[in-house]
């Protein structure tokens, strides 16, 4: 089994649409928070939560506002009260950690992976022992407190995502990873600071214990069970469950130490702003270029090619693949898409159309000992010995590197 990556949600890639007078007050506080105009997002949701007391969107996004602006014991009063008012929130009953019994060996592995961490990523280690707080939890998360067996910390960027994590497989334990630097925007470059490191940390923390069902929602879908819309939708599903936890950590942990220290904090980073139900979570996401859509499409994309591959489908795989091919947005796989391309042509003997399709993917990734060899593999069919030893020569030498 190959190793499961999924990433961080991003409220930022929220765009639920409106569906009368107080939602599209929501989505104008919302816009209104961005621009930073919080005291036109405060009186947006004064109004709503008159009109609708009992509606924990607005008292959250009205706390949202509140912290923005500094008013700590006001911005956790309406975030206490979202998520009581939130039915089915995860952050009910959270607690930040429990009472079981962890073995020094486990403690252990999870104080090295804290060190590991902070140590790759020294913006986490700002305030030293006045977060132990967070050190301390973060240890017993490694140490497989929610999950039953050990996480490691993966210095390893992300590949879609500013925070990430691994599923277990045969060769390692499920671990978590969290972007060094800022990729993208303005910022591009510059090192990602201490809120939005941790926050990502506690997410991915939080998330790694669904681990196991996403495993089986890929496998799932590589049996042909799930539809595209319905794999995205329980990926997405778990993702919001853990959010819900890391708010309710951000409510209960965090946000009383920034404000006693009187520290400015950015609760969009901690899905303050995100309300919806699992059931219809999907429909917040309508732009099928961005998160969730990006990048769990592709990965059923991927589950359905094995499943064409194995079952001798190599017209419907080659099919898939040529459209993932000219997909925008997914250049880190490009190379893999052109080696399973001429995996399939080779299966129909399609030689001249297979030699292409492995060049252009050692064009892209020179370093795939795989690519190498299966077009030494055709090479050596059409009697060019020569060349199919040079291909299988390099092959060696980079599986020999590895």
């Amino acid at each position: 089994m190959c190793r499961v990556a999924v990433a961080a949600a991003l409220c930022a890639c929220l765009a639920a649409p409106a569906a009368g007078p107080l939602d599209l007050a929501f989505e104008h506080a919302k816009q209104a928070i961005e621009d930073g105009d919080y005291n036109v997002a405060l009186a947006l949701m004064d109004e709503a939560v008159g009109q609708a007391p009992k509606e924990a969107k607005y008292r959250g996004v009205r706390g949202v506002a509140w912290l923005f602006k500094g008013e700590y014991a006001k911005g956790q009063s309406d975030l206490k009260a979202a998520i009581e008012l939130n039915s089915g929130d995860a952050g009910i009953r959270y607690r930040p950690s429990t009472t079981a019994r962890l073995s020094a060996d486990a403690l252990e592995h999870g104080r090295r992976q804290v060190v590991g961490m902070l140590r790759d990523r020294p913006a986490m280690d700002k305030y030293g022992e006045e977060t132990d707080f967070l050190r301390r939890w973060a240890e017993r998360k490694f140490a497989g407190e929610d999950f039953a067996a050990p996480i490691d910390w993966d210095p390893t960027p992300p590949l879609h995502s500013d925070a990430e994590h691994l599923a277990p497989d045969e060769d390692g334990n499920a671990a978590i990873l969290l972007e060094r630097n800022y990729t993208e925007g303005p910022k591009r470059g510059k090192p990602r600071p201490f809120e939005e490191l941790w926050a990502g940390a506690v997410y991915e923390l939080h998330n790694v214990a669904n681990a196991r069902q996403f495993v089986r929602l890929h496998e799932e879908a590589e049996e042909g069970k799930l539809s595209k819309e319905a794999f995205v939708a329980g990926i997405l599903k778990f993702e919001l469950l853990a959010a819900q936890r890391t708010r309710a950590f951000y409510v209960q942990q965090f946000l009383p130490w920034t404000a006693k220290k009187r520290l400015p904090t950015d609760p969009t980073l901690w899905f303050c702003e995100w309300w919806d139900a699992p059931e219809s979570v999907l429909a917040s996401f309508t732009d099928r270029t961005a998160y969730p859509w990006h990048p769990y499409a592709r990965e059923h994309d991927w589950a359905t090619v094995h499943r064409y591959w194995h079952g001798g489908d190599f017209d419907k795989a080659i099919k898939l693949l040529d459209q993932m091919r000219i997909e925008e947005g997914y250049e880190e796989d490009r190379a893999e898409v052109y080696y399973w391309l001429g995996r399939c042509l080779a299966k129909l003997n399609k030689s001249a159309e297979a030699l292409a399709a492995y060049d252009e993917s050692i064009r892209l990734d020179p370093q795939s000992a795989p690519a190498y060899r299966a077009r030494g593999e055709v090479y050596e069919k059409l009697g060019e010995k020569t060349k199919a030893a040079a291909d299988f020569a390099r092959a060696k030498e980079l599986e020999r590197d590895e």
